[in-house]
């Protein structure tokens, strides 16, 4: 196209514009004022001058240069009193408000007006010449296998069978195991053809999803598929098949936290504008050459729709009211517990996330799911006019359409046992059927026929040739009978000729597999995750309200004022800084949940190649940052100089930066666990694991010196290690600490020879860059893992041995079982002018769905409601309410003698085996958690071997102090965290059987914590096997009772804790926050970190109300309380049981009031979970 010369030219064009622009506006306000008057030859008048005015300023607007002449067009404006004009604008500059009037101008009636907008589109692209880009999709011979794992008995995934399946799976590394291979998709060939509709129909397990799923090429990896498909000639691999088609899948997945119209923004933003930036400048550059004018309203919206990168555009507008969204558009998506959209407004957002792109080739998956008749019905005849007009390719699968919606298609797939019966014209299938034997009755659906003609149930009452007794016809004789019909060998004929390559449209595929450039992806991607930053920033807020309690707490039980500078206050100080570090590195595990809550959808759009995973990876990365700074500075702000930290300025901030540093390593370490193991359990499960392993390898509860010598790379393998060097060097090496002792060396230097830590000051700068090199190889893992793995729940399938060989002896046994429709016969009238009638055959529900909208009440000029008020109808109904809501003389109110049908005994029995059957079938849970109790008791078992009777000085016994309190804290963390998504999911299940009456709250939340004692009971014997023997415990049936009964106990509270802070917090990120300040707490005063006799007297009632501190007091009291052996302490020598009454305050004769106290705290647990379980509702839909 012809470019202006420079900037002087371009410049006088803008103003000659401008002063054109408001001529044109005051020659309408000039006109208005007398509009009324005129007749309508006068109108006529004005009208031809008013497209004289026109094409003077579109000619204006011609001459702009070819950049800014595709972003400028003519838009409507309004002045003060509201008489219309044109005004030049810049589409790239529309607001919302804008962008709402215009669609809403275009589109009135949704089914007419956009037909209409497509079809001036069609005629002015048409005018020109320009060719629209096609594809057409082939399949021949194509067959899809997958590889099952053949099991004896029920495939139910209970504990025993994955236990099983583990074993199994184990031994087959060194042998063979059983499988077997099922054809889903067998040798079916088609062509789906542009510019129809076709529709997919087929009974459940037909193989619909698979065909759809490998004709649009997302097709999972673990499927062996045979065969060829192509597009236009080229095949899958030959082109980016997930840019040139949408895959509209038919589970909703999207982020709760955003809005409908921020979802559709995102989305188009994603996919770009493909080809119709190239189709505006080739209209354009054409009308210039022929002197055409175009409509200024499509010439906006298709200018409008084609600039790339906006962060909001007209498109997503338009998505929004042919989806009927625009009601809807500013509400959050929400889910389970937050309100939000409902279920079929999901399923349109679904459907409207990918065609709001510019894909040629859509392949839907029962997108009718949650919808009524007459929204999937205005939903089809919206695609309908889409595919017809701009020439797309559409294969639509649906359950059971209407027969309004069936008449909609021009061609329909039929499938059964994973075989196409027919492909063919919809208006010929009947017919076929026909010429077969069987007929569709005059009342019958056309679609609901064709699922039942195929099915062995079914098919005899179709049966119409009275001549010939009928016998059932195998779905290989339908496909025999079609491919030896006209349609089935035109169909050979099309396919045995290759499609020409030289026919296809240059821009019809996508060889470029993403839209955006590396930058604006950046953008993108930054821009959601702030968003969703900001939409969560009251977790954020929390988490820092909990920090600074804590902190506040923390620094007030380490007073300055009750510490020395000696080598027992020292051992304070050591705990202090052991304390700050498990806090920064524990505040980091509420990333795990929200990285999995995020994870499916970016999978999803991972696939869609809407952007890849770098780009989702370096915004979630650098955009917490801050978050960490402010962690790390809040806590050491509060409480570096009350604790009495040394006074030096360049240690405070040496001390904030290994924290912000270490807060950055948890985050990462966290985020890169929950990106590898992709579920909730596991990734909860991993994630505990790992800070156990870092806490018993960090040099602290058991130093480097005490480990076995081919266990001491695990020191220096362990993040928390350095963070434990950096902090304690910063501090011990600190002047005040050069106290000379005896033995030439100070008091510093021997606190940290004790521990193993005594290394000199630039070890704090090897630390420093050895976190961030490990920050960075989280992250590193983090982007290859999602760049990687599968999607979750992609698991291998499994089929009985029993329906295998099922499957072998009857190839035809898969018979699919649809709902009877029934059609009411009773006459509809209408009475009221302008309303169509009904047509024949015609779901009546949809009739009248479609004949009351809002549209169809503005197109009348009518309101439904008011006529309905005025009516006879009305006033009969009010009567008959009235009298009926009257009771008769003599009745009483229905009354039932109590609230639920069962007892309150059957209530739990019910509940308690519902609850058996699905903890027996949650392997996830409970094997998982059995497994890792048996794990780290093993690993206990190694790192203490035989240290339970090794006892010469204070820091033996602090080591075996040190595994139990590990022990009771991690084992009840792991039973606590875990238990949270499992609790989340069964509370919703109550609230809605709650509802409905099955039973009362306490019925369930009794059963729940019944539940739960069977697997905890196992988890202690387990714990108390292994670890008894192996760490070489004092041999007294007394004593390994305590173990097990303070362990039982010990699982029982922590487990009770998590289920009712879920019973008190909102969803699962709330109640992981909290229980990891609860952690916190129970950490500080379990008596390990700081002894009883040392904590302040105004936090001694929290170490009493601690159900920990009475653990680690009955577990090693029991042990060691009545041993009478002489070790030295501090340089002093006393027995065990002096140091254990002198250091910590546990005194051998009080172990009664433990053990009561120890079952008290479950019981109390459990029945405040019972209480607020039942007082507290947060679904808030």
């Amino acid at each position: 196209m012809a470019q202006l010369g420079g900037r002087d030219e371009i410049e006088s064009l803008r103003i000659e514009l401008a002063e054109v622009s408001r001529s044109i506006r005051s020659s309408f306000r000039s006109r208005a004022s007398s509009f009324h008057s005129f007749t309508s030859m006068n109108s006529e008048q004005h009208n031809d001058d008013d497209s004289v005015e026109y094409e003077s300023l579109y000619a204006a607007v011609q001459r702009l240069p070819t950049f800014e002449l595709v972003t400028t067009a003519l838009f409507d404006v309004k002045d003060e009193e509201n008489v219309a004009g044109k005004k030049v604008i810049n589409v790239t500059k529309l607001g919302a408000e804008e962008r709402r009037m215009f669609i809403e101008k275009l589109i009135k009636h949704i089914e007419n007006d956009n037909l209409q907008l497509l079809q001036k589109i069609r005629k002015r692209i048409d005018k020109v010449g320009v060719q629209l880009p096609t594809v057409e999709v082939r399949y021949k011979n194509l067959c899809v296998e997958a590889e099952c794992e053949v099991v004896h008995g029920k495939p139910l995934p209970t504990l025993w069978n994955t236990a099983k399946g583990l074993l199994v799976g184990f031994t087959s590394l060194f042998g063979s195991k059983q499988e077997a291979k099922l054809r889903i998709i067998k040798d079916v060939s088609g062509i789906i053809k542009p510019g129809r509709m076709t529709l997919l129909l087929g009974p459940p397990g037909c193989g619909k999803t698979t065909l759809l799923s490998a004709l649009s090429g997302k097709l999972s990896h673990s499927l062996k598929v045979s065969g060829d498909i192509s597009y236009n000639g080229y095949r899958l691999e030959e082109f980016v098949p997930q840019k040139t088609s949408a895959y509209i899948s038919q589970y909703d997945l999207h982020i709760p936290e955003i809005t409908v119209r921020e979802t559709l923004d995102f989305s188009a933003r994603c996919q770009g504008i493909g080809d119709r930036a190239e189709i505006m400048i080739e209209v354009s550059k054409r009308e210039k050459q022929a002197g055409i004018v175009p409509d200024p309203d499509i010439d906006a919206y298709m200018k409008a729709i084609s600039v790339k990168g906006l962060k909001c555009t007209l498109q997503t507008d338009y998505i929004l009211k042919i989806l009927g969204l625009d009601i809807c558009a500013e509400t959050m998506v929400g889910d389970a517990m937050r309100r939000g959209i409902s279920g079929g407004q999901k399923k349109r957002l679904t459907t409207g996330e990918l065609i709001v792109g510019p894909t040629k080739a859509l392949f839907m998956d029962e997108i009718s799911n949650g919808l009524d008749t007459s929204t999937t019905f205005q939903i089809i005849s919206c695609l309908k006019h889409l595919v017809h007009i701009t020439d797309d390719t559409a294969l639509i699968s649906l359950l059971q359409p209407a027969p309004e919606t069936f008449d909609l298609f021009d061609d329909v797939i039929l499938m059964a046992e994973g075989k196409i019966v027919y492909h063919g014209p919809r208006s010929y299938i009947r017919k076929f059927f026909e010429d077969c034997g069987f007929q569709c009755p005059e009342r019958k659906g056309v679609a609901d026929f064709l699922q039942e003609v195929i099915s062995r149930k079914d098919q005899a009452q179709y049966w119409h040739w009275e001549d010939q007794p009928y016998s059932y016809i195998s779905t290989d004789q339908f496909i025999k009978k079609f491919k030896e019909c006209h349609l089935g060998q035109k169909l050979d004929e099309e396919l045995a000729k290759p499609f020409i390559k030289s026919k296809n449209h240059q821009s019809a595929l996508s060889f470029e597999k993403y839209s955006l450039t590396t930058w604006e992806m950046l953008k993108a991607c930054t821009r959601r995750e702030y968003l969703l930053m900001k939409r969560n920033s009251f977790i954020y807020v929390f988490k820092s309200t909990q920090l600074f309690i804590i902190a506040s707490i923390t620094m007030t039980v380490f007073l300055h004022s009750q510490m020395a500078v000696d080598l027992i206050s020292a051992n304070y100080y050591l705990g202090a800084l052991f304390y700050s570090l498990v806090i920064i590195l524990v505040d980091g595990f509420p990333e795990v949940n929200m990285t999995v809550s995020r994870i499916s959808v970016f999978y999803k759009q991972r696939e869609l190649c809407f952007y890849p995973a770098w780009a989702y990876a370096i915004p979630a990365t650098i955009l917490k940052l801050p978050l960490s700074c402010l962690e790390a500075f809040v806590w050491t702000s509060l409480t570096y100089y009350v604790i009495g930290y040394s006074p030096e300025v360049e240690r405070f901030f040496r001390h904030f930066l290994l924290l912000f540093i270490v807060h950055l390593t948890s985050i990462s370490m966290f985020r890169c666990i929950a990106s590898l193991f992709q579920t909730m359990v596991a990734s909860m499960t991993v994630g505990i694991v790992s800070i156990l392993t870092l806490l018993l390898f960090g040099g602290f509860i058991i130093p480097k010196s005490y480990m076995p010598s081919w266990l001491e790379w695990g020191f220096w393998a362990s993040p928390l290690t350095y963070g434990e060097i950096g902090i304690t060097v910063n501090e011990f090496l600190a002047p005040r600490w050069q106290k000379k002792m005896s033995g030439n060396t100070t008091v510093g230097h021997q606190t940290l020879e004790s521990h193993g830590l005594n290394f000199d000051d630039s070890f704090y700068w090897i630390s420093v860059c050895t976190l961030i090199g490990f920050t960075v190889l989280f992250n590193l893992v983090f982007l290859l893992a999602l760049t990687f793995l599968k999607p979750p729940g992609r698991s291998r399938a499994i089929i009985s041995y029993e329906k295998y060989s099922h499957l072998q002896e009857e190839k035809d046994g898969i018979i699919g079982l649809d709902e009877n429709k029934k059609t009411n016969d009773a006459p509809l009238k209408n009475n009221i002018c302008g309303v169509p009638k009904i047509k024949d055959n015609y779901n009546p529900a949809t009739w009248m769905l479609e004949v009351t909208s809002k549209s169809v009440e503005a197109e009348l000029g009518v309101d439904f409601a008011e006529i309905y008020n005025a009516s006879t109808l009305y006033q009969e109904n009010k009567e008959l309410v009235k009298r009926l809501s009257s009771p008769s003389p003599g009745s009483n109110d229905l009354h039932f003698p109590t609230r639920f049908p069962q007892n309150g005994w059957e209530q739990f029995k019910a509940c308690l085996w519902k609850q058996h059957l699905s903890y027996w079938r949650s392997p996830s849970y409970n094997l998982i958690r059995i497994i890792f109790i048996a794990a780290l008791s093993v690993l206990y078992g190694i790192l203490f071997w035989q240290q339970g009777t090794k006892l010469n000085n204070q820091q033996d016994l602090f080591n075996v102090l040190g595994s139990m309190y590990s022990a009771i804290l991690f084992f009840g963390i792991y039973n606590c965290s875990t238990v949270l998504p499992f609790i989340v999911t069964e509370r919703n299940v109550l609230y809605r059987e709650r509802f409905a009456g099955m039973y009362s709250s306490w019925a369930y939340s009794f059963a729940q914590v019944v539940i739960e004692v069977p697997y905890l009971f196992i988890e202690a014997v387990i714990y108390v096997i292994i670890t008894y023997p192996t760490i070489g415990y004092y041999w007294s049936a007394y004593k390994i009772f305590w173990s097990f009964y303070g362990m039982f106990c010990n699982l029982l509270y922590f487990n009770y804790l998590g289920m009712l802070v879920v019973s008190l917090t909102p969803n699962v990120q709330m109640a992981a926050i909290v229980t990891s300040s609860s952690y916190t707490m129970l950490n500080l005063f379990s008596g390990f970190i700081i002894p009883r006799p040392h904590i302040p007297k105004w936090w001694l009632w929290l170490y009493y109300i601690c159900p920990t501190s009475w653990a680690l007091n009955g577990m090693l009291t029991s042990q060691y309380g009545d041993i009478k052996k002489e070790i030295s302490v501090f340089g002093e020598t006393k027995t065990v049981a002096a140091f254990l009454e002198d250091y910590f305050g546990f005194h051998h004769n009080f172990l009664g009031v433990v053990a009561v106290v120890l079952i008290v705290f479950p019981i109390v647990f459990a029945s405040l979970f019972a209480y607020f379980i039942g007082k507290l509702n947060f679904q808030k839909r």
